[in-house]
């Protein structure tokens, strides 16, 4: 395993992070071992988030007797302080640990998301937990470009956590690129295989490559999977023309218009829908067994989803401005297809 150095944090970081959302899907020991591997392997940089469900408590055990050769990064989506606050004590509850290497605000992808923890003075009270030792560096996760310029407006900021793929690329223009290279922003990337939308995972390693400055953090369940991608970020090969014409199919057969499987449209309060599932189904039938596709009782949860009222409550919440509920029918009609096959 390669380091670098994360930004202003002086921090030598493993070049490819360890995303801890999906260790939340399998057995618990199961998880233990997966991320005492990936610690074996070299990576010393793990990503999760007070909303990841058991994420932070399976840390919490698998970390046991290495937490201080391992930096987390964990983080808030509260814009209050009083909850803030309370999300970051269970976060080191949880964590097992007295601090946490980064803490960031989750998912600031709005203006008035910024203002408002501005305002109600939570930034200034993670400053202060910082000052006491309880976090070293600060930042937010963000799916919006737009907010950017709010992150530069904090001196006490060092760590952003940006999507960033080859069809996502606003992060990564030119002046953008300049202006984080100049302030050395930490620089985290989330989604580097689209939510699991970009199938060529040599592709997409090849594509960040471009960004040395930027760590991937890629979210693993299994030990075949963690492999691949040491495998593949081991490597030093850029993007050939034959690369660049794949990318090119692949970006046009996509768009831009496709779920990520980030969650915040959740939950469906109106029926109950569990729309990532629904909208990852195609992703499902291409990546799992068919046997095992068959047996994830996603037929439960498309007669379910069929009950969609179009309330547009989860496309109002969805940072890249989909129409969710558009999307949901299309993946009911590709099952339903699948179905009569």
């Amino acid at each position: 395993m390669r380091y670098k150095i994360l930004g202003k944090t002086n921090l030598k970081v493993s070049e490819l992070a360890f995303g801890a959302i999906q260790i939340t899907r399998i057995d618990q020991k199961e998880a233990i071992n997966l991320i005492r591997f990936a610690y074996d392997s070299g990576i010393n940089l793990i990503d999760t988030a007070s909303s990841y469900f058991n994420s932070e408590e399976i840390l919490g055990k698998a970390l046991k007797g290495i937490r201080e050769k391992v930096y987390v990064i964990s983080k808030s989506g509260k814009r209050d302080k009083k909850n803030f606050l309370q999300d970051f004590n269970t976060s080191l509850k949880r964590l097992k640990t007295d601090y946490i290497d980064f803490y960031l605000f989750h998912g600031i992808s709005k203006n008035n998301e910024f203002d408002q923890i501005e305002e109600a003075g939570v930034i200034e009270a993670l400053v202060k937990e910082r000052d006491k030792g309880k976090v070293r560096f600060i930042g937010f996760s963000c799916h919006n470009p737009a907010v950017i310029e709010k992150f530069f407006k904090v001196k006490d900021f060092s760590i952003l956590m940006i999507p960033l793929n080859f069809i996502t690329t606003e992060y990564v223009e030119e002046s953008l690129l300049y202006k984080f290279n100049q302030n050395k922003t930490g620089l985290l990337a989330m989604k580097p295989f689209g939510g699991g939308r970009l199938m060529d995972i040599e592709i997409c390693f090849k594509f960040l490559r471009q960004y040395p400055q930027v760590i991937p953090v890629a979210g693993m369940q299994s030990i075949d999977e963690l492999k691949q991608n040491l495998i593949y970020i081991g490597k030093d090969d850029n993007l050939t023309k034959t690369d660049h014409k794949r990318i090119k199919e692949l970006s046009e057969e996509l768009g831009t218009k496709f779920c990520r499987g980030c969650g915040y449209c959740m939950p469906c309060k109106e029926k109950g829908i569990e729309i990532t599932d629904i909208n990852f189904i195609e992703v499902y039938y291409k990546q799992f067994p068919h046997d095992v596709f068959w047996n994830i009782g996603l037929d439960k949860k498309v007669e379910v989803a069929r009950k969609c009222i179009e309330c547009g409550k989860c496309s109002e919440k969805c940072p890249f401005d989909l129409d969710v509920s558009e999307i949901i029918k299309k993946n009911i009609a590709f099952f339903d297809g699948l179905k009569k096959v």
